[in-house]
């Protein structure tokens, strides 16, 4: 699946809002696959605001999202740090995404746009199936343009 996002700069604020961490167990990944969604598990409840990309490490949202409203190259650093980015893996995808420029968001394993996990559509939920450690993500004009780091 793919979740689209809006926005128009690559360097931009995000912001994370973030509760006491999940203690769901985490797994870097290794290639630069993408990964099937779980047929078994639909996303409820996720709210994200518009124009944003949102991740949660549980699968209903409830709580520790992280939200960007631009591309953004190292989760775990500055401007935007996702708290629980860096020990837990990534169970809930939101591309709340608007603009027209961009068709979805690209999700990567390492900082700068490399080992491509998840393409997500604009407008699109998704909750993948093996769920891993994500890093960095981008806003991409098409699927195919995740390859293109």
């Amino acid at each position: 699946m793919v979740v689209l996002g809006a926005l128009a700069g690559l360097v931009g604020t995000a912001g994370a809002d973030t509760d006491p961490a999940d203690t769901a167990a985490s797994r870097s990944a290794t290639t630069g696959q993408a990964q099937a969604a779980d047929p078994g598990v639909t996303p409820q409840a996720l709210t994200c605001p518009s124009g944003n990309l949102c991740v949660w490490p549980v699968t209903d949202g409830s709580r520790n999202r992280c939200s960007w409203l631009n591309s953004d190259n190292d989760w775990w650093n500055t401007p935007v740090v996702c708290s629980w980015a860096s020990s837990q893996t990534v169970k809930a995808i939101y591309n709340n995404g608007t603009s027209s420029s961009y068709s979805g968001v690209c999700l990567y394993a390492n900082a700068n746009y490399t080992h491509w996990l998840y393409y997500v559509p604009q407008g699109q939920t998704y909750v993948p199936g093996p769920q891993y450690i994500v890093r960095s993500h981008r806003w991409v004009s098409s699927g195919n343009a995740c390859f293109n780091s």
